[in-house]
């Protein structure tokens, strides 16, 4: 045998050796192994949020009533029951006993204010005060009689008096205070006046007035001298009609308007006058 045979089976077993160990890659032995995947744009992943709770369930309303409301009976357990607006000062329901009014007007020809206190169930006495424009003032003292009554209607008996104060003498006045109210410088006024007022607390008060004046002149003056020396006291008679209407505000205040004509009975003063107030009444 050569002896170079053995060395070329040597490098023979050799060569066959590399080419096999050549020919396995050696990641073929890693995939086995699981590998995770990895992240989403880098970054761990969060647990999903929590779901928001339901929302309750409503109970419809029952077909053609709209929203729900509460019974009557719940209401009254709620909301307390409104009182009557009963304070009237130019209607005729009395205050009732130990009530008090206040009333505040402003109109043409004259501004007035009233008060007045109740000394029974159907009798108020009080004090007030009429201007026309301070250019006459005149406190006067009021009473009031509750004659008929209901519910609704009311009936009653007034009777005022004042004594008047001018800024200009009868005799230098041409058409102002006493030609446009028809007072002169004693007045005794007693009228009529008739009321009605709805059920409900907040329902308006409608009256009818009438009433009469005597009126007292202290200071006349002749206009003629032919006519002579003219008597101590000249008498005037005037009638007023008037109606209007208190509105309830509250239980306690309204807001009440006139209208109504003075028909003036001396020669010397306008024939027919209109009268017009807006004001407030109230018991505060």
């Amino acid at each position: 045998m050569n002896r170079s045979t053995p060395l070329r089976m040597a490098l023979v077993l050799g060569g066959l050796l590399c080419t096999a160990a050549w020919a396995q890659s050696p990641e073929d032995d890693w995939q086995g192994i699981p590998v995770p995947p990895p992240p989403v744009g880098g970054e761990p992943s969060l647990p999903p949020p929590p779901l928001p709770p339901p929302e309750p369930v409503r109970a419809s309303p029952p077909p053609g009533t709209g929203l729900l409301r509460p019974r009557p009976e719940v209401v009254a357990r709620i909301r307390p029951p409104e009182d009557r607006n009963r304070v009237s000062m130019l209607g005729a329901p009395s205050l009732g006993a130990g009530k008090r009014g206040q009333m505040v007007l402003l109109g043409f020809p004259l501004l007035s204010i009233r008060a007045l206190f109740a000394l029974g169930d159907r009798f108020d006495l009080g004090l007030g005060f009429d201007s026309y424009y301070f250019m006459m003032n005149e406190p006067r003292i009021a009473l009031r009689l509750g004659l008929a009554g209901n519910e609704n209607w009311s009936f009653a008996a007034s009777f005022e008096a004042g004594y008047a104060f001018f800024t200009q003498r009868a005799s230098r006045e041409s058409r102002s205070s006493r030609w446009l109210t028809g007072r002169r410088n004693i007045n005794f006024s007693p009228g009529l006046v008739v009321a009605y007022q709805g059920n409900r607390p907040r329902d308006g008060r409608i009256f009818f007035e009438t009433r009469y004046t005597l009126a007292l002149d202290t200071e006349p003056y002749a206009s003629d001298p032919l006519v002579g020396v003219p008597p101590a006291v000249v008498v005037g008679h005037n009638v007023s009609l008037k109606g209007g209407a208190e509105l309830p505000l509250s239980s306690k205040t309204a807001f009440v308007f006139s209208f109504g004509f003075d028909v003036h009975g001396r020669e010397v003063d306008a024939v027919v006058m209109p009268t017009v107030s807006l004001g407030l009444v109230t018991s505060l």
